[in-house]
Protein backbone atom coordinates (compact mmCIF):
# COMPACT_ATOMS: atom_id res chain seq x y z
CA UNK A 1 0.00 0.00 0.00
CA UNK A 2 1.57 3.34 -0.99
CA UNK A 3 2.86 5.49 1.90
CA UNK A 4 0.85 8.44 0.59
CA UNK A 5 -2.38 6.59 1.33
CA UNK A 6 -1.28 5.81 4.89
CA UNK A 7 -0.25 9.41 5.45
CA UNK A 8 -3.57 10.75 4.25
CA UNK A 9 -5.54 8.41 6.49
CA UNK A 10 -3.44 9.24 9.53
CA UNK A 11 -5.25 12.58 9.53
CA UNK A 12 -8.76 11.17 9.15
CA UNK A 13 -9.28 7.77 10.72
CA UNK A 14 -6.50 6.02 12.62
CA UNK A 15 -8.69 2.93 12.91
CA UNK A 16 -9.01 2.53 9.14
CA UNK A 17 -5.31 3.29 8.70
CA UNK A 18 -4.40 0.44 11.03
CA UNK A 19 -6.81 -1.94 9.31
CA UNK A 20 -5.12 -1.14 5.98
CA UNK A 21 -1.72 -1.80 7.55
CA UNK A 22 -2.89 -5.18 8.87
CA UNK A 23 -4.21 -6.20 5.47
CA UNK A 24 -0.92 -5.05 3.92
CA UNK A 25 0.92 -7.40 6.30
CA UNK A 26 -1.45 -10.23 5.40
CA UNK A 27 -0.82 -9.56 1.72
CA UNK A 28 2.93 -9.61 2.27
CA UNK A 29 2.81 -12.93 4.13
CA UNK A 30 0.71 -14.51 1.38
CA UNK A 31 2.87 -13.13 -1.44
CA UNK A 32 5.83 -14.70 0.37
CA UNK A 33 4.11 -18.09 0.06
CA UNK A 34 3.05 -18.26 3.71
CA UNK A 35 -0.31 -19.18 5.23
CA UNK A 36 -2.23 -16.89 7.58
CA UNK A 37 -5.34 -17.24 9.72
CA UNK A 38 -8.02 -14.56 9.52
CA UNK A 39 -10.67 -14.53 12.25
CA UNK A 40 -13.75 -12.32 11.82
CA UNK A 41 -16.53 -11.76 14.30
CA UNK A 42 -19.73 -9.75 14.45
CA UNK A 43 -21.67 -10.24 17.66
CA UNK A 44 -22.37 -13.95 18.01
CA UNK A 45 -21.40 -14.77 14.42
CA UNK A 46 -17.82 -15.58 13.54
CA UNK A 47 -15.69 -17.29 10.92
CA UNK A 48 -12.10 -18.41 10.81
CA UNK A 49 -10.28 -18.67 7.48
CA UNK A 50 -6.95 -20.31 6.68
CA UNK A 51 -5.62 -18.34 3.75
CA UNK A 52 -2.82 -18.91 1.27
CA UNK A 53 -2.18 -17.62 -2.24
CA UNK A 54 -4.37 -20.22 -3.94
CA UNK A 55 -6.53 -21.63 -1.14
CA UNK A 56 -9.03 -20.22 1.34
CA UNK A 57 -10.41 -22.77 3.81
CA UNK A 58 -13.17 -22.04 6.32
CA UNK A 59 -12.43 -23.47 9.76
CA UNK A 60 -14.28 -23.69 13.07
CA UNK A 61 -14.26 -20.20 14.58
CA UNK A 62 -12.60 -19.48 17.94
CA UNK A 63 -15.00 -19.98 20.82
CA UNK A 64 -13.72 -17.12 22.97
CA UNK A 65 -14.81 -13.57 22.31
CA UNK A 66 -12.40 -10.65 23.01
CA UNK A 67 -12.70 -9.37 26.57
CA UNK A 68 -13.28 -5.77 25.48
CA UNK A 69 -15.41 -4.21 22.80
CA UNK A 70 -12.38 -2.88 20.93
CA UNK A 71 -11.41 -4.38 17.61
CA UNK A 72 -8.63 -6.93 18.24
CA UNK A 73 -6.81 -5.71 15.13
CA UNK A 74 -6.05 -2.40 16.86
CA UNK A 75 -4.61 -3.71 20.12
CA UNK A 76 -0.79 -3.46 20.39
CA UNK A 77 -0.47 -6.87 22.03
CA UNK A 78 -2.64 -8.49 19.36
CA UNK A 79 -0.54 -6.82 16.68
CA UNK A 80 2.55 -8.47 18.17
CA UNK A 81 0.76 -11.82 18.35
CA UNK A 82 -0.33 -11.46 14.72
CA UNK A 83 3.24 -10.74 13.64
CA UNK A 84 4.51 -13.87 15.41
CA UNK A 85 1.68 -16.30 14.67
CA UNK A 86 0.34 -14.92 11.36
CA UNK A 87 -3.11 -14.98 12.94
CA UNK A 88 -5.22 -11.83 12.51
CA UNK A 89 -8.53 -11.02 14.21
CA UNK A 90 -11.08 -8.43 13.12
CA UNK A 91 -14.41 -7.23 14.49
CA UNK A 92 -16.92 -6.56 11.70
CA UNK A 93 -19.35 -4.73 13.97
CA UNK A 94 -16.68 -2.45 15.40
CA UNK A 95 -15.53 -1.53 11.89
CA UNK A 96 -19.08 -0.76 10.78
CA UNK A 97 -19.51 1.56 13.76
CA UNK A 98 -16.11 3.23 13.55
CA UNK A 99 -15.61 3.75 9.80
CA UNK A 100 -17.97 6.29 8.24
CA UNK A 101 -19.32 6.21 4.69
CA UNK A 102 -17.43 9.43 4.03
CA UNK A 103 -14.16 7.76 4.99
CA UNK A 104 -14.83 4.92 2.58
CA UNK A 105 -15.42 7.50 -0.15
CA UNK A 106 -12.16 9.24 0.78
CA UNK A 107 -10.37 5.89 0.74
CA UNK A 108 -11.67 5.05 -2.73
CA UNK A 109 -10.71 8.47 -4.09
CA UNK A 110 -7.17 8.37 -2.76
CA UNK A 111 -6.50 4.79 -3.74
CA UNK A 112 -7.62 5.56 -7.30
CA UNK A 113 -5.40 8.66 -7.37
CA UNK A 114 -2.37 6.63 -6.24
CA UNK A 115 -2.64 4.07 -9.06
CA UNK A 116 -0.52 4.31 -12.22
CA UNK A 117 -2.49 5.68 -15.15
CA UNK A 118 -1.40 3.16 -17.78
CA UNK A 119 -3.02 -0.27 -18.05
CA UNK A 120 -5.02 -0.07 -14.84
CA UNK A 121 -8.38 0.89 -13.47
CA UNK A 122 -10.97 1.91 -16.05
CA UNK A 123 -8.85 0.75 -19.00
CA UNK A 124 -8.59 -2.75 -17.57
CA UNK A 125 -12.30 -2.93 -16.79
CA UNK A 126 -13.22 -1.83 -20.31
CA UNK A 127 -10.93 -4.54 -21.70
CA UNK A 128 -12.69 -7.11 -19.52
CA UNK A 129 -16.13 -5.90 -20.61
CA UNK A 130 -17.05 -4.51 -17.20
CA UNK A 131 -19.04 -1.29 -16.74
CA UNK A 132 -17.41 1.76 -15.19
CA UNK A 133 -20.10 3.44 -13.07
CA UNK A 134 -20.38 7.21 -13.30
CA UNK A 135 -21.21 8.39 -9.79
CA UNK A 136 -21.30 11.41 -7.58
CA UNK A 137 -21.07 11.42 -3.80
CA UNK A 138 -23.75 13.37 -1.96
CA UNK A 139 -24.97 13.31 1.64
CA UNK A 140 -23.29 9.99 2.54
CA UNK A 141 -24.54 8.25 -0.60
CA UNK A 142 -23.23 7.44 -4.05
CA UNK A 143 -25.64 8.49 -6.78
CA UNK A 144 -25.47 6.99 -10.29
CA UNK A 145 -25.22 9.59 -13.03
CA UNK A 146 -25.93 7.07 -15.80
CA UNK A 147 -27.34 3.56 -16.05
CA UNK A 148 -24.86 0.88 -14.97
CA UNK A 149 -25.55 -2.36 -16.84
CA UNK A 150 -23.88 -5.73 -16.27
CA UNK A 151 -24.33 -8.89 -18.38
CA UNK A 152 -23.78 -11.84 -16.05
CA UNK A 153 -22.16 -15.08 -17.12
CA UNK A 154 -25.45 -16.89 -16.38
CA UNK A 155 -27.14 -15.00 -19.21
CA UNK A 156 -29.22 -12.41 -17.36
CA UNK A 157 -28.62 -8.67 -17.35
CA UNK A 158 -28.97 -6.42 -14.32
CA UNK A 159 -29.11 -2.62 -14.56
CA UNK A 160 -28.74 -0.09 -11.76
CA UNK A 161 -30.62 2.92 -13.11
CA UNK A 162 -29.52 6.51 -13.28
CA UNK A 163 -30.38 8.17 -9.96
CA UNK A 164 -29.93 4.98 -7.92
CA UNK A 165 -28.59 5.88 -4.48
CA UNK A 166 -26.48 3.58 -2.35
CA UNK A 167 -24.34 3.68 0.77
CA UNK A 168 -22.62 0.39 -0.16
CA UNK A 169 -23.84 -1.04 3.15
CA UNK A 170 -24.16 -4.62 1.84
CA UNK A 171 -20.35 -4.84 1.99
CA UNK A 172 -19.02 -4.79 5.59
CA UNK A 173 -16.88 -1.69 6.06
CA UNK A 174 -13.97 -3.76 7.32
CA UNK A 175 -13.55 -5.15 3.80
CA UNK A 176 -12.94 -1.71 2.29
CA UNK A 177 -9.54 -1.82 3.97
CA UNK A 178 -8.40 -4.12 1.20
CA UNK A 179 -11.13 -4.24 -1.47
CA UNK A 180 -10.55 -0.66 -2.59
CA UNK A 181 -6.80 -1.13 -2.88
CA UNK A 182 -7.32 -3.69 -5.64
CA UNK A 183 -9.29 -1.26 -7.82
CA UNK A 184 -12.44 -3.34 -7.78
CA UNK A 185 -14.25 -0.14 -8.77
CA UNK A 186 -17.80 0.46 -7.59
CA UNK A 187 -19.51 -1.90 -10.04
CA UNK A 188 -19.47 -4.98 -7.76
CA UNK A 189 -20.72 -3.22 -4.60
CA UNK A 190 -23.29 -1.18 -6.56
CA UNK A 191 -24.81 -4.29 -8.16
CA UNK A 192 -24.62 -6.11 -4.82
CA UNK A 193 -26.32 -3.22 -3.01
CA UNK A 194 -29.02 -2.99 -5.69
CA UNK A 195 -29.99 -6.64 -5.27
CA UNK A 196 -29.68 -6.63 -1.47
CA UNK A 197 -31.73 -3.44 -1.14
CA UNK A 198 -34.65 -5.07 -2.93
CA UNK A 199 -34.21 -8.50 -1.31
CA UNK A 200 -33.67 -9.94 -4.76
CA UNK A 201 -36.68 -8.41 -6.52
CA UNK A 202 -34.97 -5.65 -8.51
CA UNK A 203 -37.49 -3.15 -9.86
CA UNK A 204 -37.79 0.40 -11.15
CA UNK A 205 -36.93 3.13 -10.35
CA UNK A 206 -33.73 1.71 -8.79
CA UNK A 207 -33.02 -0.96 -11.37
CA UNK A 208 -34.25 -3.65 -13.70
CA UNK A 209 -33.36 -7.18 -14.74
CA UNK A 210 -33.62 -9.04 -18.03
CA UNK A 211 -35.46 -11.39 -18.19
CA UNK A 212 -37.99 -9.39 -16.18
CA UNK A 213 -39.13 -12.31 -14.02
CA UNK A 214 -35.62 -12.96 -12.70
CA UNK A 215 -35.44 -12.87 -8.90
CA UNK A 216 -32.32 -13.44 -6.80
CA UNK A 217 -31.84 -15.19 -3.53
CA UNK A 218 -29.09 -13.96 -1.23
CA UNK A 219 -26.56 -16.58 -2.32
CA UNK A 220 -27.05 -15.62 -5.97
CA UNK A 221 -26.37 -11.98 -5.08
CA UNK A 222 -23.19 -12.96 -3.24
CA UNK A 223 -22.14 -15.28 -6.08
CA UNK A 224 -22.56 -12.36 -8.49
CA UNK A 225 -20.32 -10.27 -6.24
CA UNK A 226 -17.69 -13.03 -6.45
CA UNK A 227 -18.14 -13.22 -10.24
CA UNK A 228 -17.49 -9.49 -10.59
CA UNK A 229 -14.38 -9.71 -8.43
CA UNK A 230 -13.14 -12.66 -10.48
CA UNK A 231 -13.72 -10.85 -13.78
CA UNK A 232 -11.99 -7.80 -12.31
CA UNK A 233 -8.88 -9.96 -11.80
CA UNK A 234 -8.89 -9.61 -8.02
CA UNK A 235 -6.45 -12.19 -6.62
CA UNK A 236 -7.92 -15.53 -5.61
CA UNK A 237 -7.42 -15.21 -1.86
CA UNK A 238 -8.64 -11.62 -1.72
CA UNK A 239 -11.88 -12.21 -3.55
CA UNK A 240 -12.66 -15.38 -1.61
CA UNK A 241 -12.03 -13.77 1.79
CA UNK A 242 -14.36 -10.93 0.76
CA UNK A 243 -16.96 -13.39 -0.53
CA UNK A 244 -16.95 -15.55 2.61
CA UNK A 245 -17.15 -12.47 4.84
CA UNK A 246 -20.19 -11.21 2.91
CA UNK A 247 -21.77 -14.66 3.11
CA UNK A 248 -21.21 -14.77 6.88
CA UNK A 249 -22.08 -11.21 7.85
CA UNK A 250 -24.18 -9.66 5.09
CA UNK A 251 -27.55 -11.10 6.13
CA UNK A 252 -28.56 -8.05 8.16
CA UNK A 253 -28.35 -5.91 5.01
CA UNK A 254 -30.80 -8.13 3.10
CA UNK A 255 -33.93 -5.97 3.13
CA UNK A 256 -37.50 -6.37 1.90
CA UNK A 257 -39.39 -3.29 0.75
Amino acid sequence: MPDIVHAQFAHTNAYLTQLIEHFARIDQHIENGETVTINMRDGDRSISLTVSRDKVVKRAAPTQRPATGKAPALADNDSLVAALTKSFSFDIGEANQTISIGEIQFHLTNVAASKPAVGSGANLRRTLGLPEPAVTYNNAEWVLLDDCRYAALDGFMVTAKRGFKTDLASIPRLLWGFIASFELSLVAPIVHDLIYGSAGSVALPDGEVTPADKCFDRREADDLFLELMTRSKVAYWKRNVAYLAVRAFGGSSWRRR
